[in-house]
């Protein structure tokens, strides 16, 4: 890079910022020409590596490496570095004495070299201790965010969190190789952000020819020049794909009219077909988009208006993924790459585009009327929310209940539907659901009441759906019969119970004896026709599977 570049580069990388902001670092760029010895490109390179770096990767936990040509060079980076105070760095060289490559030049007389030695002896005790320290560091999620190498830790360094690669000096067929492949280590943590792949930033040209330089070499022979080639991809052939991503993600929603109201784009959502081909087209544009504002050039050569388009349909489709996913009870994981699109979003879309959500307590109905009068959310969304919430909950509590919550989930449904189908008002769709989750709340079925004597046994009543529905299959329609077989099968199993009894093979033959021998006296005693004993074993088995559940303790 030349004076020229540098000053262009200036301009791109500083007009969002204030006049103070850019004095003083113009006043950073001046000092940097006073140190020793500097050449302009190793400026340049610090310069661009430090803005591409804090404006793509710093706060993420991913990682940067830098490959300068000498020992000298990768000091006189980290001083740059330190003057321009955007990212956190460290050395890694061998000893001044140690040649770290063939093509390295002899440097155990350099006194910058030797003197930058004796301080990281002094600092840390020893070469082991150095290296440990600093390496360990990078491998965690704190400082430093970049090292400045040679030819060290190049090759056979596991870094997982070390994701782009800035190459500032000549690598052969067999280092390169190595290098890129420091980079592409997958990256997997909880909270992490997503690694898709890693980075080169080449201020060398060693890529312009990589497919014949990595056909050369002897573990690659059994793959052409062209497979070779393509497992590098340029960042602006990344960045092509961002004008289709994003027209197929607005292509989910052509069919609204009025592209501003939200809510209309949220009920197209409730189709859960179309929310997963959303949430795919959405990852699409988010990942593309991403990596393709880490191109200089796509930035620069890109129309603003179009650029800003881009960033607040980012923005606003995210918002509305968030706002569908507490709608309708999503399970989704999104840590694959939700740190790296908040800050895309932090960086790039001002906050007014970006709505804050706060979850809905849907059994709080002062909260919910508070929404209502602030028109914080529609009728229709705050009972999507209800309904979606209240059937994810019966899902994960059917087996205390099945007969119960089965009922109700379908009550739920066809609820649901009769709204969607335009067969049903806001207000009253709402009224509706708020209804059915006060029923869910409170065990009350008015269609269809347990025997007022099982009112106070919450087991009972979930065991009396079970006995009943197996009667009722055996041709013996008794919902006396099934209330007597409730209330002693909840006796039976409660004076078995104790810790981890339901995993205890002893106690449960002997609540299936008690049961086996209560049935076959009862309705011995009340019926002239036997019961199937299969009918019965159903029964105890229904009953034993809810007991599981609902008396785990």
């Amino acid at each position: 890079m030349d004076e020229a570049q540098i000053d262009r580069w200036f301009e791109v990388h500083t007009r969002n910022l204030t006049k103070k902001q850019i004095a003083d670092l113009k006043r950073k760029m001046s000092r940097a020409r006073e140190i020793e010895g500097i050449e302009s490109r190793l400026q340049s390179i610090a310069f661009d590596v430090g803005q591409h770096y804090a404006k793509n990767f710093k706060g993420t936990g991913l990682k940067g490496q830098i490959a300068a040509s000498s020992k000298r060079a990768a000091i006189q980076l980290k001083k740059l570095f330190d003057t321009f105070d955007v990212v956190s760095t460290e050395v890694i060289i061998s000893p001044p004495e140690m040649r770290e490559s063939d093509d390295e030049v002899d440097e155990s007389d350099d006194d910058l070299v030797r003197a930058f030695w004796r301080k990281m002896i002094a600092r840390y005790g020893s070469e082991e201790d150095y290296n440990r320290t600093i390496v360990e560091g990078f491998k965690g999620p704190g400082d430093p965010e970049i090292i400045i190498v040679v030819s060290k830790l190049l090759t056979g360094f596991d870094a997982p969190r070390n994701t782009v690669l800035y190459i500032a000096r000549h690598l052969q067929e067999h280092g390169l190789l190595q290098a890129i492949a420091r980079v592409n280590r997958v990256f997997d943590e909880d909270g992490s952000p997503e690694k898709p792949f890693g980075y080169i930033i080449d201020y060398n040209g060693v890529l312009k020819d990589l497919g014949q330089a990595l056909a050369s070499y002897d573990a690659l022979q059994s793959f052409t020049e062209e497979d070779i080639a393509q497992t590098v991809v340029s960042i602006r052939m990344e960045a092509n794909k961002v004008p289709d991503a994003h027209a197929a993600l607005l292509d989910i929603f052509k069919s609204i009219s009025n592209t501003f109201d939200p809510e209309a784009y949220a009920r197209l959502l409730a189709d859960e077909e179309i929310r997963n081909d959303f949430y795919v087209r959405l990852s699409s544009f988010s990942q593309t988009f991403t990596v393709a504002l880490a191109s200089p050039s796509f930035v620069e050569t890109t129309k603003p208006e179009l650029l800003n388009r881009w960033k607040q349909d980012l923005g606003r489709f995210t918002a509305l993924r968030a706002a569908v996913s507490l709608r309708y009870a999503e399970r989704v994981d999104w840590k694959t790459y939700e740190n790296r699109i908040r800050q895309l979003l932090d960086k790039h879309v001002v906050a007014k585009d970006v709505v804050t959500l706060v979850e809905l307590n849907i059994f709080d109905d002062v909260a919910i009327e508070t929404r209502r009068a602030d028109k914080a959310e529609t009728d229709a969304s705050i009972a999507d929310t209800i309904a979606h919430r209240l059937t994810r909950s019966i899902e994960e509590k059917w087996d205390e209940d099945p007969i119960f919550f089965e009922k109700f989930s379908k009550l739920i449904r066809d609820v649901i539907t009769e709204f969607h189908n335009g067969r049903m008002s806001e207000v009253a769709y709402l009224a509706k659901i708020r209804d059915l989750r006060d029923k869910v709340q409170h065990r009350e079925d008015t269609t269809d009441p347990t025997p007022p004597r099982l009112r106070y046994d919450s087991h009972a009543q979930a065991f009396w759906g079970l006995a009943r529905r197996n009667l009722d299959k055996a041709g013996v329609s008794d919902p006396e019969l099934a209330a007597d077989i409730a209330i002693e099968v909840s006796k039976i199993v409660q004076s078995h119970r104790k810790i981890g009894w339901q995993n205890d093979r002893d106690i449960e033959n002997q609540i299936r004896n008690d049961i086996d021998d209560f049935l076959f006296e009862e309705l011995r005693g009340r019926r002239q026709n036997p019961i199937d004993p299969a009918v019965m074993d159903t029964i105890v088995d229904d009953v034993l599977a809810s007991a599981r559940v609902r008396l785990a303790q």
